[in-house]
């Protein structure tokens, strides 16, 4: 593979903002806050929606099951969307260049992580669970986006993503969550 550099003005000021933005990924503070990161994995936003539908059937809270079974639904979505593009598009994620003094972006994937940077799946999940959930729970919105921006803002400090790849992340868990939403009301999930 050879050093490619961004093509587009687009994709050239994203890759400056990106570096810029994770310039400062291996001081210690930031490590630490970007660690917040992990909770906008797949695994832990599956967790929280499976406690959250175990809870609300145990307590015989249909509204509290619904959104637990409409999180799951919208994380499952956006999970297999986000696969979906990374299958399709290859693009080094920021640490690489900034570690390695290497950039690719091109059409055909990767099996490589480093080189799995578009979109950010941790971004496209906790967008899903953060619509699912305000749907079912109009008040925990502005809580519910405000922990999916953080999220997104530690995946650049931390040099996961760059920042295109973080907006694609919110469009794609965006649109996941309107369709499992969508596929939860027709399936006869009654609202509470």
């Amino acid at each position: 593979m050879k050093t490619a550099t961004a093509e587009s003005p687009i994709e050239q000021a994203d890759v400056e903002l990106g570096k810029k933005l994770a310039q400062h990924r291996k001081d210690p503070v930031v490590r630490r806050a970007a660690e917040i990161g992990k909770l906008g994995d797949q695994e832990p936003l599956y967790t929280a929606g499976a406690i959250l539908a175990f809870i609300g059937f145990v307590a015989g809270d249909r509204r509290l099951a619904r959104a637990g079974i409409s999180v799951v639904a919208a994380v499952a979505a956006a999970d297999a969307s986000k696969k979906l593009l990374k299958a399709t598009i290859r693009r080094t994620r920021p640490h690489v260049l900034l570690d390695e003094g290497r950039y690719e972006s091109d059409a055909g994937g990767s099996e490589k992580k480093p080189e799995q940077s578009f979109p950010s799946g941790h971004m496209a999940g906790s967008v899903a669970a953060a619509r699912a959930l305000s749907r079912e729970f109009p008040r925990s919105g502005i809580p519910a986006t405000l922990g999916a921006i953080i999220m997104g803002l530690a995946r650049l400090a931390k040099g996961a993503h760059w920042p295109l790849d973080v907006a694609a992340g919110a469009v794609v868990g965006f649109i996941a969550e309107a369709v499992s939403g969508a596929v939860v009301s027709r399936l006869g999930v009654e609202q509470g």
